[in-house]
């Protein structure tokens, strides 16, 4: 059924966005102006969520398919079209296959009971281990996925003792590990692609291992810190916990996945010796598990599409503000190309952990990208700081899939998650800024 409030504020949001097309603004051009109208269309949409975020993605494509190529020389309407089948959303496409295929057939519960099975029974043992396990299956598959997998694990146990402080931390872990476990690799998160996309256009590389051998090491370093925080905000009075997860029976599709799953995660990080791009690779868990029969049509039609679609007019929004000097008239305004480019990281990455605490840390970082790249010095540093912000904000229910997954197990309330997240936050932009500007800057 239509909701006729939503109707009325998009119509609204619609007439709002479309006057920065006819009203005369200093310095900018016609397709400024129009990409302008566009991109608060956007912000204002991904903000309210008036409409799905998935589908103003492709409303953006779709407006400057039609807005920018007429008063923009060299710009078609397949530059923008080209979005949906973009490198980067190939990437990302073949990381939902492989999540997919994991997932129906439980062997991610296979993956998390070998490891949980090995981590002992003292709490700050089950906490560590719980935590680890989620977000190393959360720097290959959906966080959220991996989120719903894990708490449903735990729940039995935390009911046990859910008198017991303990019990919020071990909830609180799993959110928690699983947000910044997406660092970890190009596809453990939205903004780890949009990044690598964005600069790529900017003639920027980055490989799938370039990422790994820095994201890896803060997604873990964040994690050790989360699971020491907690145990210092809910200390345990409980002197053992045992963890049960239900065995699975290893069949010939479970290996064929395994062999699918090794194979593809072993290109990824062996491109600079093959140079086989990390897209075409991609397409290798959609060609044997659709072929072979373990995934199915249905199973085809719940792979994340939304979640691409949502990237590709990311992607498609960051190509028009380039073009259309729109990121550079921005910039001017914001007054950022006068600031020290320390001073820029710090700002851009608070900006970043803020906007994503309050809407979608894809969409924010879709709108943060392309200033960055418009500043045009230190641009790696600037997109880098964004994208890894983005994975940090976890104060409110609201903030990530994950945090929404843990808040409606009932065992938590808001104030447990803005006490522990805002301290991850602070914790979280110093290591970042320091990781930066000594590795980076």
């Amino acid at each position: 059924m239509i909701n006729r409030k939503n109707t009325i504020i998009f119509i609204i949001l619609i007439f709002v966005s479309a006057l920065f097309i006819f009203i005369p603004i200093k310095d900018l051009s016609s397709s400024g102006q129009r990409t302008l109208a566009v991109f608060v269309f956007a912000i204002l949409c991904w903000t309210t969520e008036v409409i799905p975020i998935s589908a103003t993605g492709g409303i953006v494509v779709a407006m400057l398919a039609f807005l920018i190529p007429p008063v923009t020389e060299g710009v078609k309407y397949s530059h923008f079209l080209a979005a949906f089948a973009n490198p980067t959303i190939v990437l990302f496409a073949g990381g939902f296959f492989l999540a997919t295929a994991l997932q129906k057939y439980k062997l991610d519960t296979v993956i998390a009971r070998s490891i949980l099975n090995k981590i002992g029974n003292s709490p700050r043992s089950v906490l560590g281990g719980i935590m680890l396990t989620t977000a190393f299956l959360s720097m290959w598959m959906s966080n959220t996925a991996t989120t719903t997998l894990m708490v449903a694990a735990i729940l039995p146990v935390v009911r046990d003792f859910k008198e017991d402080p303990f019990s919020i931390a071990l909830i609180l872990g799993i959110p928690f590990a699983a947000n910044v476990g997406g660092i970890g690799t190009p596809i453990g998160t939205p903004p780890n692609a949009i990044a690598i996309q964005s600069l790529a256009n900017a003639g920027i590389d980055i490989s799938f291992l370039k990422w790994v051998t820095w994201g890896m090491p803060i997604a873990l370093v964040l994690t050790i810190f989360i699971w020491w925080l907690l145990l210092v905000l809910f200390p345990p009075q409980i002197k053992q916990i045992e963890v049960k997860l239900e065995k699975t029976v290893l069949k010939n599709k479970h290996y064929l996945i395994l062999g699918t799953v090794i194979l593809t995660v072993l290109l990824w990080l062996t491109t600079t010796l093959h140079k086989i791009p990390s897209a075409m690779i991609a397409l290798i868990p959609p060609m044997v598990f659709m072929a072979s029969g373990i995934l199915n049509v249905d199973d085809f039609k719940n792979i994340g599409w939304d979640v691409l679609v949502l990237m590709s007019g990311g992607i498609a929004l960051g190509i028009a503000m380039q073009s259309s000097g729109l990121s550079t008239w921005l910039m001017d305004m914001l007054r950022f190309k006068s600031m020290s480019i320390s001073v820029l990281i710090l700002i851009i990455g608070l900006i970043s952990i803020v906007m994503s605490t309050f809407m979608s840390n894809t969409a924010a970082t879709n709108i943060l990208i392309p200033l960055a790249i418009a500043v045009g010095v230190n641009v790696f540093s600037l997109t880098l700081m964004i994208a890894l912000m983005a994975s940090c904000a976890m104060s409110l229910p609201v903030s990530t899939p994950p945090n929404a997954i843990a808040y409606s197990s009932g065992m938590i309330n808001s104030k447990y998650l803005r006490r522990a997240g805002l301290i991850i936050a602070v914790v979280a932009i110093i290591l970042n800024y320091a990781v930066i500007k000594i590795f980076f800057h």
